[in-house]
């Protein structure tokens, strides 16, 4: 090593011990400060131990760190729990330190994935440290127990072998050492559904782009494929003799659970516009992704510059981020349970964290293309999507009972919000009936209550069939019109949280 490469060496080892202490502190500053932390002195003492998802990631931990397999202590999928095992003696803070290593985990695989991209280890750890501590309702979600944070970490590390075993050309830094790599990203990619399964549309996605590329420049071979397949093989054996000796040879109840839930792309449109723009004024509270995080609009942007500039095998990793960055959101956008006011109320925001590094990458690209001799078409393109993100769909008032109406309001005294968001009911217009959460989602507003459609529009006169003498509910029916606007939403003043009807 000469001097040169033992210089860039030692300045690459203090910014990764600088971005990873940076990490850390803030990390701690906010778990600190999180009002939800467990507390004897808190209002209220359990914390995030009384959320649901939280109970069971606990309940699960301490019945494996005792041995105990009975199914009634394992709800969710095991990997979350095996990784907290080891320090249910922390008591309330049991995921404090897993969660703490598999955050400096993915900022690791986020620093190894951007080198291998030719961006420098600064750059990698400021879009590691940007996309994941900022702004506070993402660190948030870092620092409360949820299973996606050793998704992140999981997925972060399959992108980044992926990318420099496969995507690129071989690298003579990895040379010795390709096989065990091929075993690591192979345990990996099993690794990630076994913690999530939803998450294997990653897997699949990395594996198959990986495979296809190999296939493609002729250079699959043999021995890494093997290896890759040895790796996945070790954790599917091991994950399911434990699932077999917990379930047996039957379905879990969060898999029955979540089949009865799923996932749907009846108005997959609407449900992207909402989450992704702006909810206003359809929902009376909540925030789209843009609206709260304006710099996606660069990651965007940058995944819409793409077709006109990716021309060699180096622009394939940007290709993948794109395309796991569009499909993973389709799919949690199409998620029944995914609205608005869950996305920031109850944090669900969660299931983007390994996105929004990968958004991160998108607008650094986007960005370097704006600032280079292709300057012309990347303000085309920016231009383009910022038009788009102009149009506004707003209700308009319509006859009581008409057809086609997207939301219905009721003025009367507004219930408690756990009362009319959880509340299990059933309606029927005249299509049929719509349930509660499945169908359509009531939300209480200052007027009463509002019904706002997610499976189809409202048609004709409503009955409320949960009471004993269904009768036909006196509301107002609102139709949608499309709006184009130079200010969008999801930039102040936010015109569209003053538009009728106002929460």
């Amino acid at each position: 090593m000469n001097f040169s490469d033992r210089q860039n060496y030692c300045v690459r080892r203090y910014i990764l011990a600088i971005g990873m202490t940076l990490l850390t502190v803030i990390y701690f500053l906010g778990y600190l400060h999180n009002p939800a932390r467990p507390s004897p002195s808190a209002p209220f003492p359990e914390g995030w131990w009384g959320w649901f998802d939280q109970s069971k990631y606990l309940q699960s931990a301490q019945a494996l760190a005792h041995l105990d397999l009975s199914p009634s202590s394992h709800w969710y999928p095991l990997g979350y729990a095996i990784l907290g095992a080891p320090f249910v003696w922390m008591g309330n803070h049991v995921y404090l330190i897993p969660d703490l290593l598999c955050l400096l985990i993915t900022a690791g695989g986020i620093v190894f994935f951007a080198e291998g991209l030719g961006i420098s280890t600064f750059t990698g750890m400021l879009i590691a440290i940007g996309t994941t501590m900022f702004p506070s309702q993402i660190l948030s979600v870092w620092v409360e127990p949820w299973n996606t944070t050793l998704s992140a970490a999981l997925i972060w590390w399959s992108l980044a072998l992926g990318t420099r075993l496969t995507l690129l050309r071989n690298e003579g830094s990895l040379t010795a050492h390709r096989i065990p790599l091929f075993i690591l990203l192979g345990a990996l990619l099993i690794l990630i559904p076994v913690t999530r399964p939803t998450d294997i549309l990653i897997s699949a996605t990395v594996a198959g782009c990986c495979f296809l590329t190999a296939l493609w420049n002729r250079e699959l071979r043999i021995q890494e494929f093997f290896a890759a397949i040895a790796g996945a093989l070790f954790v599917f054996v091991i994950i399911s003799t434990l699932y077999l000796q917990i379930y047996g040879f039957r379905p879990s109840d969060y898999m029955i659970h979540s089949k009865q839930l799923g996932f749907r792309t009846d108005l997959l449109w609407w449900k992207t516009y909402l989450l992704m723009v702006t909810p206003r004024p359809w929902f009376p509270d909540g925030e789209g992704l843009l609206e709260r995080m304006h710099w996606l609009f660069f990651g965007i942007t940058g995944i819409a510059m793409l077709p006109w500039v990716v021309r060699s095998r180096n622009d394939l990793p940007y290709v993948l981020l794109a395309v796991l960055c569009i499909s993973y959101s389709l799919l949690f956008f199409s998620y029944i349970d995914l609205i608005p006011g869950g996305l920031w109320r109850y944090n669900n925001v969660h299931y983007f964290k390994w996105l929004f590094p990968a958004m991160g990458f998108l607008a650094w690209h986007g960005l370097r293309i704006l600032f280079s001799s292709r300057w012309r078409m990347a303000v085309a393109v920016m231009g383009s999507v910022f038009l788009v993100s102009c149009l506004r769909i707003l209700p308009v008032q319509v006859p009581n009972g008409a057809s086609h109406a997207w939301m219905l309001t009721l003025h009367e005294p507004p219930p408690a919000w756990p009362d009319s968001y959880f509340r299990d009911f059933t309606i029927k217009d005249q299509d049929g009936q719509l349930v509660n959460i499945r169908d359509f989602r009531s939300l209480p507003d200052s007027q009463g209550e509002r019904w706002i459609a997610l499976a189809r529009p409202f048609d004709g006169e409503v009955h409320n069939l949960t009471i004993t003498n269904p009768s036909h509910i006196p509301f107002v029916s609102w139709d949608m019109k499309l709006v184009l606007r130079p200010d969008p939403c999801w930039l102040r003043p936010y015109a569209c949280r003053y538009k009728a009807p106002l929460p």
